[in-house]
């Protein structure tokens, strides 16, 4: 092989090799994130099996839950209502306040209470919050958050990949969600915890999502 020959070969042979690094690239998948939240459109009814002991109750019921608009302070928020009374919801996930039954507030969140955006694996964040209690009992609360996975869970409704993020806060509360923000909209299972000498007393909930959002 002529001189001219070896150094066109070689080359090419380095043009082969870029490529196929490029093409190993390509390939390559990058870590899963969650860049928004993609709400279920009023109207929607999905259905969870609710696990309750201590200061939740006690045994398991299916409970329905319904999505509507609503006005709060002025503000356009989501409505999730079920047996037990309402939850006011931002487009962006963040909970403006827990009202019961009749439409009373229990709990208000300033600001709201919630997820940062994108989500993906090892992000945390903590916030500030005033948390009114009833009509006028107001104090400082911080919660603490963490997305510690994006993984497959099971339910009687299937399986899905989810987002699994934790929430504590200073009162000792825990929560693990697992999310589908971008194609369902609401969280597959919950597992809430009040520990021993939390203001509403110990107590656990676990929350399995029966029926998948649909229009009634």
């Amino acid at each position: 092989m002529s001189a001219p020959e070896r150094t066109e070969f070689r080359a090419l042979a380095f043009t082969a090799c870029v490529a196929a690094s490029l093409l190993t690239l390509g390939c390559a998948s990058s870590p899963p994130k969650a860049q928004g939240y993609a709400a279920p459109q009023p109207g929607m009814t999905w259905e969870y099996q609710v696990t309750s002991t201590g200061s939740y109750g006690s045994g398991t019921a299916t409970t329905p839950i319904r999505v509507s608009e609503a006005i709060w302070d002025g503000q356009k928020v989501l409505r999730f209502e079920g047996p037990s009374g309402v939850v006011l919801q931002t487009d962006k996930v963040g909970i403006v306040a827990v009202l019961d039954p009749a439409g009373r507030a229990l709990m208000r969140y300033e600001p709201p209470l919630g997820y940062e955006w994108p989500l993906e694996v090892g992000k945390a964040w903590t916030q500030e919050h005033v948390l009114t209690v009833g009509a006028t009992n107001k104090v400082p609360m911080k919660s603490s958050w963490k997305v510690e996975s994006y993984e497959d869970v099971t339910v009687p409704a299937g399986t899905f990949k989810a987002w699994r993020i934790t929430m504590t806060d200073n009162f000792g509360f825990r929560q693990t969600t697992w999310f589908v923000p971008e194609k369902i909209g609401v969280f597959v299972k919950r597992a809430t915890e009040r520990p021993e000498g939390h203001p509403q007393r110990p107590g656990t909930q676990v929350h399995e999502l029966t029926k998948v959002p649909a229009v009634r």
